[in-house]
């Protein structure tokens, strides 16, 4: 091959080359899509036998791809569900509160497994008072953080219920968790023994470092 055909066939290649990466992002965009349509298929059709219906316009079945899309992409999620209600949308709020409620406990009992297994000197009375402070302020500052991506109600006797699929951006929650924590140790006094390590508590989930003397 000569050199002008080579020069040539180097252009194309150029020219070609975002093409075939976007043809590429297409395959992958909707091998994704695939993966959370059947996961929202066998999604719906439990709801369906429990007798859920979609808040939305839209179909249980769209309203879960959404969820499950989210999802995949590594974003955090937690579900919430209500006791009866006399309407929808007080189901709907309780069920987004019980979502971030079902979180602080989660996050609570990390933190609480995170400093038995420290050789923390705080009594069980200590460990007891923060880690319900954090689960108090944790709660309170992830209300804002939660997306409901997907929310779903039934109805039986005039009374309501409802479950709320709800995605966490992690980098909002980290720092939702970083703020409770200081609160926390501020309110029962251990900032200025513990205030140094809270980034140590924050990163790799919670681990509380050893107590520097």
């Amino acid at each position: 091959m000569n050199m002008k055909k080579l020069l040539l066939l180097a252009a194309a290649l150029i020219v070609l080359a975002p093409c075939f990466a976007q043809e590429n992002e297409k395959k992958v965009s909707k091998k994704e899509t695939q993966v959370a349509a059947k996961q929202a298929r066998a999604a719906e059709k439990e709801l369906r036998k429990q007798g859920f219906k979609s808040f939305e316009i839209s179909s249980i079945s769209a309203s879960l791809e959404r969820y499950f899309l989210r999802l995949n992409d590594g974003c955090g999620s937690i579900v919430g569900t209500s006791t009866a209600c006399i309407s929808e949308n007080l189901a709907k709020i309780s069920a987004l509160s019980n979502a971030a409620n079902e979180y602080a406990i989660i996050q609570g009992g990390t933190i609480r497994g995170r400093i038995v297994s420290s050789a923390s000197s705080l009594s069980g009375a200590q460990v007891d008072n923060l880690v319900a402070s954090f689960e108090r302020l944790i709660e309170k500052d992830i209300r804002g953080e939660l997306i409901p991506c997907a929310c779903f109600f039934k109805e039986r006797g005039g009374m309501y219920t409802a479950r709320a699929f709800c995605i966490i951006d992690e980098e909002a929650a980290a720092r939702a968790r970083r703020h409770a924590m200081e609160l926390a140790l501020a309110e029962q006094a251990l900032t200025q023994r513990y205030g140094t390590m809270v980034s140590e508590w924050i990163n790799d989930g919670f681990v509380m470092a050893e107590e520097r003397q």
